[in-house]
């Protein structure tokens, strides 16, 4: 079984001769950029150099799938946003919302021919073109609600949803359907997947009824007009929203360590594919080759279909660190006596993280309360 039939059939909760291990949302490091001689910011603005380096997480390290672009700027910049391209190893980000009532939302007729948008979509083509049906290629569109964020600003935004809530699903309905029409021209170039990143939909953000209430009808559309499989992503302390993203349609559902997997497995297993959910941080970038080792073991122990990192696997996590993921997915696959236990190295970490008062979510909640 090839790479991309392993990651395929796993998405589809199909056979697969083992569990494949993927970076389904960003997934390069400064090892992978020296390895291919290409780095960040220059990559994001050539379609060659971002088809390189994106394939170099295959090439190098054989995580088995291919992910572009990196970050989650390219729409935002076609609207109008003015981007911050970063360093070498830190991802473009916007600099600030330029819209303060719906009534400015235009979506332009010339959105695919502006900004980046064309780097994307013909370094989409040429991976295809280079490799066939021997990885998959995952590609993203922003989410209707992070573009929302992003273009109306959070004072804005959360706001709006208490006292103007018609303002926020006619922007939600407008931007819906660029995000459809966005991750349909990338299947139409080539992608295999689309990863719907939204991570504002986070419930250190919003609460389970505001997702279900202005949220999950559009993620439902969504998942409905994709012409392709989706894995929709929201990170952080997401348990709540867990009966509702059961609802999207989305083909898998990618997550960080903030999930509950009991709770995980209760709505979505055998539903929904579930990818995570190495800690990116505490593991990936700053644990040893064994712990991540163990810590891959307890994802896989816990239900994952697709062994993967959190969120965007940090730039300067080490070859030795991926290394220990995908050793861990075969071990598990070649090992019934590794199989009889299950590793508890995640959950001490989390209530360490709170004990000593890490928990960056509580962080965000205080500068801005959760929308209820």
């Amino acid at each position: 079984m090839n790479a991309k039939t392993r990651f395929m059939n796993a998405l589809h909760l199909q056979p697969v001769d083992r569990l494949p291990v993927a970076a389904v949302v960003t997934g390069i490091t400064v090892g992978m950029m020296e390895k291919a001689g290409i780095h960040y910011p220059e990559a994001h603005k050539d379609a060659e150099q971002l088809a390189g380096l994106a394939a170099s997480i295959w090439e190098y390290s054989h995580i088995e799938a291919i992910k572009l672009p990196f970050g989650m700027t390219p729409e935002v910049e076609a609207l109008g946003l003015e981007i911050d391209f970063g360093t070498y190893d830190t991802l473009p980000t916007d600099i600030h919302p330029i819209w303060n009532h719906p009534d400015e939302l235009v979506i332009p007729d010339d959105f695919f021919s502006r900004g980046r948008i064309p780097v994307v979509m013909e370094a989409i083509s040429r991976l295809r073109d280079r490799y066939g049906d021997e990885v998959a290629i995952l590609t993203s569109s922003v989410g209707p609600f992070v573009l929302s964020a992003k273009m109306f600003g959070f004072p804005n935004l959360f706001p709006w949803i208490i006292n103007e809530p018609d303002y926020v699903h006619r922007i939600m309905d407008q931007l819906t359907e660029l995000t459809i029409a966005h991750a349909n021209a990338q299947l139409a170039a080539g992608s295999d997947v689309i990863l719907l990143g939204e991570a504002t939909c986070s419930g250190d953000l919003i609460s389970p009824e505001t997702y279900r209430d202005f949220i999950l009808p559009y993620h439902q559309r969504l998942c409905a007009n994709i012409n392709g499989p989706t894995i929709l992503h929201i990170c952080g302390k997401s348990t709540k929203h867990l009966p509702f993203i059961a609802e999207t349609g989305a083909t898998g559902y990618s997550f960080d360590e903030g999930i509950d997997m009991a709770e995980a497995r209760k709505y979505l297993k055998g539903k929904v594919a579930l990818a995570g959910y190495v800690p990116t941080v505490e593991v990936l970038l700053n644990g040893s080759p064994e712990l991540v080792y163990q810590a891959s073991l307890e994802c896989l122990g816990n239900g994952v279909d697709i062994l993967a990192p959190g969120c965007s696997l940090p730039q300067h996590t080490t070859d030795e660190n991926v290394a220990a993921m995908i050793r861990a997915a075969e071990d598990w696959a070649a090992s019934p006596e590794l199989r009889q236990s299950i590793p508890d190295v995640i959950r001490p970490l989390k209530q360490k993280k709170r004990t000593n008062g890490g928990d960056a979510s509580a962080g965000r909640r205080t500068r801005r309360q959760r929308v209820q």
